[in-house]
C-alpha cells in the first residue's frame, strides 16, 4: 500500500472511531437539536424530526437518559453506526409518554418514517454512573387525563410523578427533598414558593428547574387539565467529572 494510501485510511479510520466536533448534534444539526438546560445534574435537549426527514451521523453521551415524549408521533429509525452496526426502529409513541434507560454511548443516523412529527425531550442523569443499578422502565402516556398525584417511577437514584389538575382547581407539591424538574404537555401556572413567591406561565413542551426546599401550586392556564410529569433527582451520586 502506497504511503499517500496508508494516510487515507488512517484518516477515515480516525474519523469513524473518535468523535468530533462535526459530530456533537448541537453543532451539527441545530435544526433537530437544541440545548435548553445544562447544570450539574442534568443536561436537556429537545430534539425534533420533521415528516420524513433524515439526520445524519452523530454522538450522543453515555449517560443515563430520560426520553420525554412531547407529541404523538409515528415510527423513527435509528441506524447505529458503531463497532457493533445495528439498527433500531422507535415505535409510534403518544404525547405524555416517556422511557427511562440506563445510558450507553450512541452514534447513529435518524430517519423519521412517518407523515408525523417527532419531538421529545433527551434528559441526560449527569450524576448517576452509567454501569448503575437504574432500570429501563416505559411510562405509557394516560389514555384518560384523571386528577391527582401518581408516583409512576421509583428507584434509589430518581423518581417520576405524573401530576393532573383540573381546571379551576389548582394541586399543590410539597416541598422537594431533592433537585426537581418539570416537564409541561399542556399550558399551566406555577406558583413557587420559597426564601421568595414566584409565578411563571409554563407552555406544553416547556420544563422548569428547581432546586432543593421549594414547594409548588400549580393550576391550569386554559380549559384543559394542567398536565405534567415530576423528576426528582435524589443526590447519591457525585457528579462524574471524567467524560
Amino acid at each position: 500500500m502506497s504511503l499517500l494510501r496508508r494516510a487515507l485510511a488512517t484518516i477515515v479510520l480516525l474519523s469513524f472511531n473518535f468523535p468530533c466536533n462535526a459530530q456533537d448534534p448541537l453543532k451539527a444539526y441545530p435544526n433537530n437539536y437544541k440545548l435548553v438546560l445544562d447544570n450539574p445534574q442534568v443536561r436537556v435537549l429537545r430534539c425534533h424530526y420533521g415528516p420524513h426527514e433524515k439526520v445524519g451521523v452523530h454522538n450522543h453521551s453515555d449517560y443515563p437518559t430520560i426520553y420525554v415524549y412531547l407529541s404523538d408521533s409515528g415510527e423513527v429509525r435509528f441506524s447505529h453506526v458503531e463497532e457493533h452496526a445495528f439498527v433500531m426502529t422507535r415505535p409510534p409513541v403518544k404525547k405524555g409518554a416517556y422511557r427511562v434507560s440506563p445510558g450507553r454511548r450512541e452514534r447513529h443516523t435518524v430517519e423519521n418514517l412517518s407523515n408525523l412529527s417527532s419531538d421529545y425531550l433527551r434528559i441526560e442523569l449527569k450524576q448517576i454512573p452509567l454501569h448503575s443499578t437504574l432500570h429501563p422502565f416505559r411510562g405509557e402516556a394516560p389514555a384518560r387525563l384523571l386528577p391527582g398525584d401518581k408516583q409512576e417511577f421509583s428507584e434509589p437514584q430518581l423518581s417520576i410523578h405524573r401530576l393532573v389538575c383540573n381546571p379551576g382547581s389548582p394541586c399543590s407539591l410539597d416541598t422537594s427533598k431533592a433537585p426537581t424538574l418539570l416537564v409541561a404537555f399542556s399550558p399551566l401556572n406555577v406558583v413557587t414558593f420559597g426564601s421568595t413567591q414566584t409565578r411563571k406561565q409554563m407552555q406544553s413542551g416547556e420544563i422548569e428547574w428547581l432546586e432543593n426546599g421549594k414547594s409548588l401550586s400549580i393550576s391550569a392556564s386554559g380549559v384543559e387539565p394542567a398536565h405534567l410529569l415530576q423528576i426528582e433527582l435524589r443526590p447519591l451520586y457525585r457528579p462524574i467529572s471524567s467524560r
